[in-house]
C-alpha cells in the first residue's frame, strides 16, 4: 500500500512590525535610523549615514539584490518642516523614496523657521520587488519607524573657526583660492551663507578678489569659501603678508584672527665653485656656504633642499660624518656637511644634485678634486737650452711624505711642449723620465730640459707647463700642475733655479740702452728678469773693484814674504877662532843656527863679565842639529 506524495502548498504569512521610537538614543530595527539635528530655518540632507533600511535585504539571497529595492513609505509628514527629493515636495498621494535615493543624497528636510524644537515624520521600510506581482516572504516584512528631528534656535552659539592650517601659500606673481582648508567654521545654530568674515587688516602682498566678479572685496561668507569664490592674488614681489579678519554670525563676533600668506619663488638662484678641493690626506673637507648656496632672493629665505640624482663612484657627501643622499642649507650653514675621498684610486669625481624650494627647482653638478699635499713653484723663469734640476725648489711633496711615511711618487701625465723630464745622473742620463720618487728629487737624479725655442713670444717669455700625478699609499692621487715660464739665456740673470748645463751658443737679449739682469727670487716672486739702468753701472763697477781688491792682498803679501827673507833667514856671530897647528884664524866663521837659540853678539871682557852673560857663552862647539853644518 503506497501512499501519495502531499503537494507542494507556499503560504504567504504578512507580518507588520510596528515601532515608535520616543527619541533618538532608543535603537532601531534599521541599520541605521539616528534622526537630524538642523539650525532653525536651514535645509539639510537624510543621506544613508543617518536612516538605512539596507539590512531588509539581508534574508535574500546576494544574486537577487540587484532585483529588489527598498522602499520607504511616508505614513505622517513633519508638521513643522517639508521632506522634499530632488529639491522637489514629496507628493502627498505617493509618498515614497527608496533607500538608493537616500544614498544619494537626494532626501532633504527643510525646516520652515518656526521656533518649534523638534519635529518628526513617520514612515515603512519594506522590499518591492521590480517587475513582479507575487512577493516573497522577504517582501511581507515591514518595518514601521519615526525619523526624529531636532531644532536648534539660530544664533544662540557664537561661531567658532576650526581651521588648522592658518597659512596660505601663493606662487609669486599668482593667485590662489581660499577653500575650508585655509577657513573653516563650526557654526551649529547659523547657516554658512550667515556666517560672515570681515577683513580688518588687508593683506601688503596683494589683494582678497571674488573669482567670479574679479572685484576685491573686504567682506565674504562660509558659503563662498565652500564654493571657492575667494581667491588672493599675489602682487609679484616675495615679501610674506597676512590678512586679520573676524567671524561674525549676525549676533555674535570673534576676536580677530590672522592667516599668513606665504610668497613661494617662482626661480631658485644656485651659486657654487667650479669645484671643491678635498686636501690630500684630509679625512673630510667641510662644504661651506661660499662653495654651495641655493636661495631664492627673498627677504625670508626658504631652507633648500639639496637631492643627489647620481651617486658618486670615489666620494661620499656626508651629514655629521655620515654618508647621505639629501642635505639642507641650513646644514651647510651649521657645518655639518662634508666631502670625502672614499677611494683612493682617482683624483676627481662629481655629484649631480637637484637643489628644491617649496615651488622651483635647479639642477647641477659638483665637482670634486683632490688638491696635491705639495709645494710647487708658481711660474718660474727658466732658461732655453739648459738643464735644470728638478728639485725642492722647483717641485717638493716632502708634507705628503712626512704624512704617509713614505716617499711619494710622481708619474709624468703630460709632458711640457718645450721641455721634458730627464734623468740628470747615471748612465743613463738624458734620458726621459716617466716615474720619480721624492728621494729621486732629493737626491738630484731629475732634471726638466729646456728646449730651444726658436720662435719666441711677443713678451720675451713662452709660457708651458708639466702635469704629474703624486701618488702615495693610503690616500687618493692627486694631479699637479707645475707651469713654468722659457726665455733666451741670459747670463747676467739670477734664476730660481739649479742650472745643470747653459747653451753653448748662448744668445743674450739686451734690450736698446739698457742691460738685462735678474732679480734675485728675494726680490721677484717669479724670477722673472727685469730691465734697470743702476744694474748697467754696478756690472761694470764691481768687477773691477774685486781686481782692485785683489792686487792690493797680492802686494801686501809679497812685502810680508820679502821682508821675512831678509831678517829671519840666518844669524851672524862673531867667535873666538880656535887656532889650529899653530896658526891663528883671521876669518869669520859662518853658521846656521836656529832662531830660538841666538843670541845678541857683543864684546865681553872675561875679567869683569857679568854672571848672567857668561852663562850664555860656549866653550866647545855644540851638537849639529838635523840640516846644521859648519861653514
Amino acid at each position: 500500500m503506497s501512499a501519495q506524495q502531499a503537494p507542494n502548498v507556499r503560504y504567504v504569512l504578512p507580518i507588520t512590525v510596528s515601532y515608535y521610537a520616543a527619541h533618538s538614543n532608543i535603537s532601531s530595527q534599521m541599520w541605521r535610523n539616528k534622526g537630524l539635528e538642523i539650525v532653525q530655518g536651514q535645509r539639510k540632507s537624510i543621506d544613508s549615514s543617518i536612516l538605512d533600511a539596507s539590512n531588509l535585504l539581508a534574508s535574500l539571497p546576494q544574486e537577487k539584490h540587484s532585483d529588489v529595492a527598498v522602499v520607504f513609505e511616508i505614513k505622517r509628514f513633519p508638521i513643522h518642516g517639508r521632506v522634499t527629493l530632488g529639491g522637489e515636495d514629496l507628493p502627498r498621494n505617493t509618498p515614497l523614496f527608496t533607500q538608493e535615493e537616500v544614498s544619494q543624497g537626494r532626501l532633504e528636510y527643510l525646516h520652515d523657521d518656526s521656533v518649534a524644537a523638534y519635529d518628526s515624520f513617520a514612515f515603512r521600510a519594506r522590499l518591492k520587488s521590480e517587475g513582479r506581482d507575487l512577493a516573497s516572504p522577504a517582501e511581507s516584512v515591514i518595518l514601521e519607524e519615526i525619523f526624529h528631528i531636532s531644532i536648534k534656535r539660530r544664533g544662540s552659539d557664537p561661531p567658532e573657526l576650526v581651521t588648522t592650517d592658518m597659512l596660505l601659500e601663493v606662487l609669486q606673481g599668482s593667485r590662489t583660492f581660499l577653500t575650508q582648508k585655509h577657513l573653516n567654521t563650526q557654526d551649529e545654530d547659523s547657516a554658512p551663507d550667515e556666517v560672515l568674515f570681515k577683513v580688518i587688516t588687508a593683506p601688503r602682498n596683494g589683494y582678497i578678489f571674488n573669482y567670479i566678479t574679479s572685484e576685491s572685496i573686504s567682506e565674504f561668507t562660509q558659503e563662498m569659501i565652500s564654493r571657492v569664490e575667494v581667491a588672493f592674488q599675489s602682487d609679484g614681489t616675495l615679501a610674506n603678508g597676512f590678512v586679520e579678519f573676524t567671524v561674525s554670525d549676525g549676533e555674535h563676533e570673534t576676536e580677530p584672527y590672522t592667516l599668513h600668506i606665504g610668497v613661494l619663488a617662482r626661480t631658485l638662484l644656485l651659486d657654487q665653485v667650479p669645484e671643491i678641493k678635498v686636501q690630500q690626506g684630509d679625512d673630510h673637507t667641510l662644504v661651506t656656504e661660499e662653495m654651495l648656496m641655493a636661495y631664492t632672493g627673498g627677504p625670508v629665505e626658504e631652507d633648500i633642499l639639496y637631492k643627489i640624482t647620481s651617486t658618486p663612484k670615489y666620494a661620499a657627501v656626508m651629514v655629521d660624518r655620515q654618508p647621505t643622499s639629501a642635505f639642507t642649507q641650513k646644514q651647510i650653514k651649521e657645518g655639518r656637511v662634508s666631502v670625502r675621498f672614499v677611494k683612493s684610486t682617482s683624483p676627481r669625481d662629481s655629484v649631480s644634485f637637484t637643489a628644491r624650494s617649496r615651488a622651483a627647482n635647479v639642477s647641477s653638478v659638483l665637482n670634486i678634486t683632490v688638491q696635491p699635499l705639495a709645494k710647487i713653484a708658481q711660474d718660474p723663469l727658466l732658461p732655453q737650452g739648459s738643464l735644470v734640476q728638478l728639485d725642492r725648489k722647483l717641485l717638493d711633496a716632502t708634507p705628503l711624505a712626512n704624512k704617509t711615511r713614505a716617499s711619494p711618487t710622481f708619474t709624468v701625465i703630460q709632458q711640457p711642449r718645450g721641455a721634458r723630464v730627464v734623468k740628470s745622473r747615471g748612465p743613463d742620463a738624458g734620458q726621459p723620465m716617466q716615474t720619480f720618487t721624492q728621494k729621486d728629487l732629493d737626491e738630484g737624479r731629475i732634471a726638466i730640459e729646456i728646449l730651444n725655442n726658436a720662435s719666441g713670444s711677443k713678451s720675451g717669455a713662452d709660457q708651458d707647463e708639466a702635469r704629474f700625478l703624486l701618488k702615495a699609499h693610503g690616500v687618493p692621487p692627486a694631479e699637479c700642475v707645475f707651469s713654468f715660464q722659457t726665455s733666451s739665456y741670459n747670463p747676467s740673470a739670477v734664476y730660481p733655479a739649479t742650472l745643470l748645463r747653459i747653451p753653448d751658443n748662448a744668445r743674450v737679449y739686451r734690450p736698446q740702452g739698457d742691460s738685462f739682469t735678474t732679480a734675485s727670487p728675494g726680490s721677484s716672486t717669479n724670477g722673472k728678469p727685469h730691465i734697470s739702468r743702476r744694474s748697467n753701472f754696478w756690472s761694470v763697477f764691481i768687477p773691477i773693484l774685486v781686481v782692485l781688491l785683489l792686487l792690493l792682498l797680492a802686494g801686501v803679501l809679497a812685502y810680508y814674504l820679502i821682508r821675512k827673507n831678509k831678517t829671519g833667514k840666518h844669524s851672524v856671530q862673531t867667535a873666538a877662532s880656535k887656532p889650529k897647528n899653530g896658526e891663528v884664524a883671521t876669518a869669520e866663521t859662518f853658521r846656521k843656527t836656529d832662531p830660538a837659540n841666538n843670541i845678541p853678539m857683543s864684546n865681553v871682557d872675561s875679567k869683569g863679565a857679568d854672571p848672567e852673560l857668561l852663562q850664555h857663552c860656549r866653550t866647545t862647539n855644540p851638537t849639529l842639529k838635523k840640516n846644521q853644518y859648519w861653514v
